[in-house]
């Protein structure tokens, strides 16, 4: 059985808004780090800017789709998941009370409440079934039903987030036919973008903004100089 601190931990994490919280952070940032990589990388193959944008475009495209489908199934699958365990919970109501109705008594005994509260609390919710099945979803196995995540909203939010995180590296090459130009700026934008990104994710997580944004910055960092390696091994090649 899963502990009751467990049982909140995943309760919080299963909440639509920080479910959306993640899917934004995770989309702009595989959109911004993947595409700046790969502009950088096709960019030092000296390709010319106009097959560059195509690339950009085509990898920006292929990414929001792939994530966007890649959510609506996990997504998908989660649900199914929380509806299977409401149904077990359902027949281990019907079929195994005694045994549910001391699960709810030690639930209430961990909270704290005294001997004669406990008795009221589970007599309370074991006297109506959906109720007790309720009870057992979220202080159990910390899920709420009402909390479901539509898959298409995530998978919506995600593609979004992938098409924002694909665009400043991109939008370079669409304003200039400098190549060194559109790169040069390309890596600030993608900086800038980055550390911006770090900086919200802070802010809402309540955490250092600083060292957030310092370590969005370095993973796109490193996306940079694996372009340019892999776009100067490519030169060397083709």
């Amino acid at each position: 059985m899963i502990s009751l601190s467990n049982a909140h931990s995943e309760k919080t994490i299963h909440t639509p808004g920080a479910r959306s919280i993640r899917e934004v952070v995770f989309g702009v940032n595989d959109g911004l780090v993947s595409i700046t990589g790969l502009v950088v990388g096709v960019t030092a193959s000296r390709m010319s800017p106009h097959h560059i944008l195509l690339a950009g475009l085509a990898a920006a495209m292929a990414a929001t789709v792939a994530m966007a489908l890649g959510q609506y199934l996990s997504t998908t699958a989660q649900n199914e998941y929380f509806v299977s365990e409401r149904n077990r919970e359902v027949r281990e109501v019907q079929e195994i009370p005694e045994e549910e109705r001391q699960e709810v008594e030690a639930i209430y005994k961990h909270q704290g409440f005294s001997t004669e509260q406990v008795k009221w609390l589970t007599d309370h919710v074991t006297s109506d079934k959906d109720r007790w099945v309720d009870f057992m979803m979220k202080e159990e196995l910390g899920i709420m039903m009402d909390s479901l995540d539509s898959p298409w909203m995530s998978a919506g939010v995600m593609a979004l987030a992938v098409i924002v995180g694909s665009i400043p590296p991109i939008l370079p090459y669409v304003l200039t036919n400098n190549t060194h130009l559109a790169l040069t700026w390309a890596i600030v934008l993608a900086i800038v973008m980055s550390f911006a990104l770090g900086v919200t994710k802070a802010k809402v997580a309540k955490g250092n903004w600083w060292k957030s944004g310092v370590q969005f910055v370095a993973v796109a960092g490193i996306a940079v100089v694996v372009g340019i390696v892999a776009g100067h091994m490519l030169s060397l090649i083709i």
